[in-house]
């Protein structure tokens, strides 16, 4: 019994994870599916360089990245962000030396074709916020 109730909370925690890019650190846009992955790189583990495209369905862009903001901070990511509307959002992370762009659009006639394109390359050219110094 306590085995069986050991294997079902490993699930639950599994299950209860945000998503996330390639088996990797970088969130997923919450509720969205990946259709497209373009020039992948890792490095010890790390998703280092690429480019991830995500169809589904976009209510409110901004608030789909302002969970991801969340999820990122949680994470030890540095996080500027997000910005932007309903209807176009966009939010940059980095961390070690990792710079991961988000663009989120809904699509006004169907909102579920929505897309998402995140662009994770080497290294940063503008560095973002800390979450503690963001007001």
């Amino acid at each position: 019994m306590k085995r069986a109730l050991g294997a079902i909370t490993v699930l639950l925690a599994a299950c209860s994870a945000p998503p996330t890019l390639m088996d990797s650190d970088i969130p997923q846009v919450p509720g969205l599916l990946g259709v497209q992955s373009i020039g992948v790189e890792r490095e010890d583990g790390r998703l280092m360089r690429g480019t991830f495209v995500s169809r589904g369905k976009v209510t409110d862009a901004l608030a789909q990245s302002q969970a991801i903001a969340g999820a990122a901070g949680a994470n030890g990511w540095s996080v500027r962000g997000p910005s932007g509307t309903s209807n176009d959002a966009s939010l940059e992370l980095t961390k070690d030396n990792r710079l991961v762009r988000y663009e989120v659009r809904a699509d006004r006639v169907d909102p579920d074709m929505g897309q998402a394109i995140v662009t994770v390359t080497r290294g940063t050219t503008t560095p973002a916020a800390s979450p503690s110094t963001t007001k």
